[in-house]
C-alpha cells in the first residue's frame, strides 16, 4: 500500500502523521512524507516535521521519500497524486467552532472532493487502530468502501462493523416495508437488497481475514451513523463519495459531506 501522508507543520497535521504511521508501519511498503509551504516562515517547522515522520518509521518502512512542495496545500497535495498513483492519502483536519463548522472549505474537504485516491482525514487524537465503521449504502460502490477499509483492517489487525441506515423506504420491491424493522440477523437471512449487499460485504471482509459483522440502524443517515460512531467508540470511520457526472462531480454527496464535518475522529473517504 503506497502513502501519501501530508504535512504543513501544524498541529493536526502532526495527529494525522502519528495516525498515518499506525498504517504505514504494518503496510511495509513506499512512504511518501510531503510538507506544502505555503509562505516562506513555515519552511523550517516543516523541515523539522518531515524529518522526525522520517526517523520514526524508518526501522518499519523500506523506501521513505520527503518531499517539500510550495504553493497552496490542497493544489499542491492534488499534484502530487495525480502525477503518481497513491492508494492512500493522509491529511489533518482542524476543528471549527461556530457558524464557520457548517462550511467544508479546508484543505481536507478540498481532497475529499477532488483526490483520485482514497482520502484519510485525521480528526481528534487516536493513538490505536483497532476498530473500524464501514458506512455502506449498498451496491458496487459500497462494497469498495468495504474492500477499501478491508485492507487498511488486514494490515493493522482491527474488526470491521458493515453499517446500513434503514429509513422509510427499501430499496427494492423484493424488500418488505416489516423488513424495516427486523433486527440485523433477521434481515441477513432474507432476500432483500440491503441483505444481499451485506452478505457480499462480510464475505469481502472474510476473504481479506478480517473479522466482521453486520449492523443495521434505523432513522436519518447522518445522525445514524455519527451516533453509532461515539456508541461504538470507533477508530475510523469509512464512507463513500461516490463519482457524480455533470456539475454534481464537483461536490460530495450531502450525507458525505456532513459526516466528514460531523464526525469527532478519523474518516476515510473512498471514490
Amino acid at each position: 500500500m503506497k502513502i501519501l501522508m501530508c504535512t504543513d507543520g501544524s498541529s493536526h497535521a502532526a495527529e494525522a502523521l502519528r495516525f498515518g504511521a499506525l498504517i504505514a508501519r504494518e503496510a511495509k511498503d513506499m512512504v511518501t512524507i510531503l510538507g506544502v509551504l505555503e509562505s516562506e516562515d513555515e519552511e523550517r517547522k516543516v523541515t523539522r516535521m518531515l524529518e522526525r515522520t522520517s526517523t520514526a518509521l524508518c526501522e518499519d518502512v523500506p523506501h521513505i521519500d520527503s518531499l517539500i512542495r510550495r504553493g497552496h496545500a490542497a493544489e499542491e497535495i492534488l499534484k502530487e497524486t495525480e502525477e503518481k498513483k497513491y492508494d492512500l492519502v493522509v491529511v489533518g483536519s482542524r476543528g471549527r467552532r461556530g457558524i464557520t463548522r457548517f462550511v467544508l472549505g479546508s484543505t481536507a474537504a478540498r481532497l475529499a472532493r477532488y483526490c483520485p485516491s482514497p482520502v484519510l482525514i485525521v480528526k481528534g487524537k487516536r493513538r490505536r487502530l483497532s476498530r473500524i465503521l464501514v458506512c455502506t449504502a449498498g451496491a458496487k460502490a459500497g462494497e469498495k468502501d468495504t474492500e477499501i477499509a478491508g485492507r487498511i483492517a488486514a494490515l493493522t489487525g482491527a474488526s470491521v462493523t458493515v453499517l446500513h441506515v434503514m429509513s422509510q423506504l427499501a430499496l427494492g420491491p423484493e424488500c418488505e416495508v416489516s423488513d424495516l424493522e427486523n433486527s440485523t440477523e433477521a434481515l441477513l437471512t432474507t432476500d432483500a437488497r440491503e441483505a444481499i449487499h451485506l452478505r457480499k460485504d462480510l464475505q469481502i471482509l472474510e476473504d481479506l481475514s478480517v473479522e466482521g459483522e453486520a449492523k443495521v440502524r434505523h432513522g436519518l443517515v447522518v445522525d445514524e451513523i455519527l451516533a453509532e460512531a461515539r456508541e461504538g467508540d470507533y477508530d475510523l470511520v469509512a464512507i463513500g463519495a461516490h463519482v457524480a457526472s455533470g456539475l454534481q462531480r464537483f461536490m460530495l454527496t450531502d450525507a458525505t459531506e456532513q459526516i466528514v464535518m460531523g464526525s469527532d475522529r478519523p474518516v476515510l473517504v473512498v471514490r
